[in-house]
């Protein structure tokens, strides 16, 4: 249980930036976004802040997200630089 009360707060917040202050719409390039984070995070996550790529091909192995992204980047519609500015601008447009 430890783990799980630890670990928690980190995976909501880690979450929340996948769809949170994107468009509610079946157009994957407009209710998801892509965070442009550390190669550490990344792998952690198995490429997963590739999270519009991942829905718009979601048959494409987590080792290839990163190629994917280079050949979409241009038609990305949501990114943002890192998990902690996309939480503190979350937090703005709460307060």
């Amino acid at each position: 249980i430890l783990p799980l009360l630890l670990g928690q707060p980190f995976l909501r917040l880690y979450l929340l930036a996948e769809h949170t202050l994107c468009e509610n719409s079946e157009d994957m390039f407009r209710n998801t976004r892509t965070v442009l984070c550390s190669p550490v995070v990344r792998w952690f996550t198995w490429n997963m802040p590739y999270h519009t790529e991942h829905h718009v091909y979601p048959g494409v192995p987590f080792h290839k997200l990163p190629i994917l992204h280079t050949k979409m980047q241009e038609f990305l519609t949501h990114t943002e630089t890192s998990y902690i500015e996309f939480n503190k601008r979350l937090y703005r447009t709460m307060g």
